[in-house]
């Protein structure tokens, strides 16, 4: 499968099962353009979005920024899921309140 973004430090993959985006890498000030773009190709899901963060390196705050305004952009009663969340992500999230964001929901990283 072609990557949507396909950069020295971050990729991003289309997903159609579940509906949505693998991200893999880094994401910071230079990659917020290309993951706008990515979330632009899939805003128009019909479902709920599904986004795979599993393979995230780092993730700066404008790019967890970036998610949230996502988030929020749904129509109701359609949501992105953040799954492969890594727990000091999860944290940051939480502590400043961003789990409460509405069309947000969160899937804990898997053990193993």
């Amino acid at each position: 499968m072609e990557p949507l973004v396909r950069t020295a430090e971050l990729r991003v993959i289309r997903l159609y099962q579940p509906h949505g985006l693998r991200v893999e890498g880094v994401v910071d000030v230079h990659g917020h353009r290309h993951l706008s773009e990515a979330l632009e190709a899939v805003a128009q899901t019909a479902g709920d979005v599904h986004l795979d963060l599993s393979g995230l390196e780092f993730l700066d705050l404008g790019g967890l920024r970036l998610l949230m305004d996502f988030a929020r952009s749904r129509p109701e009663g359609r949501q992105v899921e953040l799954a492969g969340l890594a727990p000091h992500l999860r944290q940051v999230i939480t502590l400043v309140g961003w789990d409460e964001t509405p069309g947000l929901r969160l899937r804990a990283r898997r053990a193993g």
